[in-house]
C-alpha cells in the first residue's frame, strides 16, 4: 500500500509540476507583453487623449450628442454626489475608478461612493478645441471604439522616416560588419595560438566592459573632434572596425574553444596560412555565433540614442531612435504618434531575433562550453 501512494504521489507530482510551470511561464509572458499592448493601443489613440485619462487598454473615443448633433470630445472631469448626502463635489477622470453611474471616487484623502451627474468636457478637434470645458449630462456622452489607423501614416512622416531609415541603416550594418570581422579575427588569435600572456591580455580585454561608457564619453569626442567627425555618421560605426567589442571577442573566443586543433592542423597540410584557416575553415563554421553577435549588434545599432545624440546636429543625418526624439516637446509629448513611430522602428529587432533564434540560442550555448 506505501508503495502505491509513492507511486502515485511521484505520479501526481510529474502531472502537476509541468502545469505549475508553464502557468507560471504564460503568466510572466503576459506581464512581458503588456507594455507592447499598451504601446500598440496608444498608438491608435485620437489626438489630444494619450495620458489625459489614464491607462486605457482600447482606443476609445468620447462621443457627445446634442440636438441630434454628435460632437467628438476629450472628457477632463465629472462631477459627481457623494451617496452620504454631501454637496457635489467636481474630481478628475482619473479619480474615478470607472465611468458607470455609480462608482468609487478616489481623492488624497481616502476614497468615497458616489453617483456620477455630468461630465466635464471639451471638444477633441475643431475650431473648439481650443474653447472652454463644458459640462454635459451624464448619459449624453458615449463611448465607442475608433482606432486611428492613420496615425502610422502622419507619425512617420513628421519624423522624416525614410531619412533617418536610410542613416540607420547605413550605420547598423557597416557597424555590425565591421564588429562581425574584427572581434572574430581578435578572437581568432585568442583561441587558436599560444604566446605568454595570452590568458592576462584576454582578461585585460574583458575588465574593460567594466568601465562605464560615460567614462570615456569625453575623451572619445574630443578625438572624434580633432579627428573632424563630428556631424557626421563615421564615429558611429567606424570604432567597429578596431574590435571594441569585448562581449563579442569573448563569443567568438568561447566558440573557437569548442572547434578541434584537427582542423587546423589539416588545412596547414593543405598549404593553408593563418589568415588562410581563419577565412576558409574556422569562419564558415562560425554561423551560429556569428548570428548571435550579429543580432546583438544589429539591436544595439539600430536603437542607438545616445552616439546620435552625442554627434549628430544636423537633421538629415538624424538616425530612427533621434527621430522619435521629435514627438516630446518642451511642454507636451505626442503620445499617440510617439508610440505609433516606435512600434514601427522596433518592429524590424523583433523579426530579426524570430527570424534567427534557432542561430542564436544555438550561438549562446555553444559559446560556453568550454573556457
Amino acid at each position: 500500500m506505501k508503495g502505491r501512494a509513492r507511486k502515485r504521489g511521484r505520479a501526481l507530482r510529474r502531472l502537476v509540476a509541468p502545469l505549475v510551470t508553464h502557468a507560471l511561464l504564460i503568466a510572466a509572458t503576459v506581464v512581458m507583453l503588456l507594455p507592447l499592448a499598451w504601446m500598440v493601443s496608444t498608438s491608435l489613440k485620437q489626438s489630444g487623449i494619450g495620458l489625459s485619462r489614464g491607462i486605457e487598454w482600447l482606443p476609445w473615443r468620447d462621443a457627445w450628442t446634442k440636438d441630434n448633433a454628435t460632437m467628438d470630445v476629450i472628457v477632463l472631469g465629472a462631477r459627481v454626489a457623494p451617496r452620504d448626502g454631501r454637496e457635489s463635489v467636481e474630481v478628475g477622470i482619473k479619480s474615478l475608478a470607472s465611468r458607470r453611474r455609480p462608482t468609487t471616487v478616489y481623492v488624497p484623502e481616502g476614497s468615497f461612493e458616489a453617483e456620477i451627474e455630468a461630465w466635464r468636457i471639451r471638444p477633441l478637434t475643431g475650431e473648439d478645441e481650443t474653447a472652454e470645458a463644458r459640462w454635459a449630462p451624464f448619459g449624453s456622452v458615449r463611448r465607442r471604439l475608433a482606432p486611428e489607423w492613420g496615425n502610422y501614416r502622419e507619425a512617420l512622416e513628421k519624423m522624416r522616416f525614410w531619412v533617418c531609415l536610410a542613416n540607420t541603416l547605413a550605420i547598423t550594418f557597416l557597424g555590425t560588419a565591421g564588429t562581425l570581422l574584427s572581434c572574430s579575427l581578435v578572437a581568432y588569435g585568442f583561441a587558436r595560438f599560444r604566446f605568454p600572456g595570452n590568458n592576462v591580455l584576454f582578461l585585460v580585454l574583458l575588465s574593460s566592459m567594466m568601465l562605464p561608457s560615460v567614462v570615456t564619453m569625453i575623451p572619445v569626442y574630443l578625438l572624434f573632434r580633432e579627428l573632424h567627425w563630428i556631424d557626421t555618421l563615421l564615429p558611429l560605426f567606424a570604432p567597429a572596425w578596431f574590435s571594441v567589442n569585448a562581449f563579442a571577442v569573448f563569443l567568438f573566443r568561447q566558440y573557437y574553444m569548442t572547434l578541434p586543433f584537427d582542423l587546423d592542423d589539416a588545412a596547414q597540410i593543405d598549404g593553408c596560412s593563418a589568415l588562410g584557416t581563419y577565412w576558409r575553415v574556422l569562419l564558415p563554421l562560425s554561423r551560429p555565433v556569428m548570428a548571435t553577435v550579429g543580432i546583438f549588434c544589429f539591436t544595439q545599432y539600430w536603437l542607438d540614442f545616445m552616439g546620435p545624440l552625442i554627434y549628430l546636429n544636423t537633421s538629415e543625418k538624424f538616425t530612427l531612435a533621434l527621430g522619435l526624439y521629435t514627438f516630446k516637446g518642451a511642454y507636451t509629448t505626442q503620445w499617440h504618434y510617439l508610440m505609433a513611430a516606435t512600434l514601427a522602428v522596433s518592429l524590424p529587432c523583433i523579426v530579426l531575433f524570430f527570424a534567427g533564434q534557432r542561430f542564436f540560442v544555438r550561438g549562446v550555448v555553444m559559446s560556453g562550453l568550454k573556457a
